[in-house]
């Protein structure tokens, strides 16, 4: 039972924790010191400090590290993970 208890407690705090985070970084974005904007090439979602879109974005940069799964499964071309014909929806 001490488990469960144990588990409750370190989600609650989780979840507190990324509520806290989450009101700061609205509050950044309301003062101007934070923005989500689209990355220029490949138009994921990404934060900037500038109201302007990015040139590139981690994903565009490291597409190993943010597509593992992708890039274990596909060897050969594990420098090109990104989806070519999936057109965002806005």
């Amino acid at each position: 039972m001490t488990v469960y208890s144990v588990l409750t407690i370190v989600l609650i705090t989780m979840l507190a924790t990324l509520a806290t985070l989450a009101i700061f970084l609205g509050l950044a974005n309301w003062i101007g010191a934070f923005y989500v904007v689209r990355c220029g090439e490949c138009r994921h979602l990404t934060f900037s400090s500038a109201n302007r879109s990015q040139a590139s974005c981690p994903q565009c940069r490291h597409p190993v590290l943010t597509h593992p799964i992708h890039a274990i499964s596909h060897p050969g071309t594990r420098r090109d993970v990104r989806v070519v014909s999936d057109h965002l929806r806005y």
